[in-house]
């Protein structure tokens, strides 16, 4: 469930990223003979990256998502649970840290994925 959850935003990111190389790059790499290979590494790849690490985040942030409603309907251990279970017993202050502490854990996710992007992408970020 949570794989089927994340993994559509990467997929859609990486396609738009991968029509958005600019046709000048293409024209660059024919007229250099890039194999596919080459093509795949030197033109596909740093282009679409800025697009690849955005669909991570939204990715990431719709997974973390899909695990506290996990948590929640199976029961037992994890952060959906313990809200559950506040929500069953009314102890209203109980949710209301466990969803700051959502909150904190989904922005620190998501800071990380964005640094490491900055960090492969060279700064070039599209979101």
């Amino acid at each position: 469930m949570i794989f089927i959850t994340s993994i559509w935003p990467i997929i859609i990111n990486t396609a738009v990223g991968i029509r958005n190389i600019p046709q000048d790059y293409r024209n660059v790499a024919a007229v250099v003979r890039l194999n596919p290979f080459e093509f795949f590494w030197k033109i596909m790849i740093p282009s679409a990256a800025p697009y690849i690490f955005t669909g991570l985040r939204i990715g990431i942030g719709l997974s973390w998502l899909a695990i506290i409603a996990a948590e929640m309907l199976i029961g037992g251990v994890g952060i959906g649970f313990f809200i559950w279970d506040a929500w069953n017993s009314s102890h209203i202050s109980e949710i209301i840290l466990a969803l700051v502490y959502v909150g904190i854990v989904g922005f620190i996710l998501d800071r990380m994925i964005a640094t490491i992007g900055a960090f492969f992408t060279r700064g070039t970020s599209v979101a």
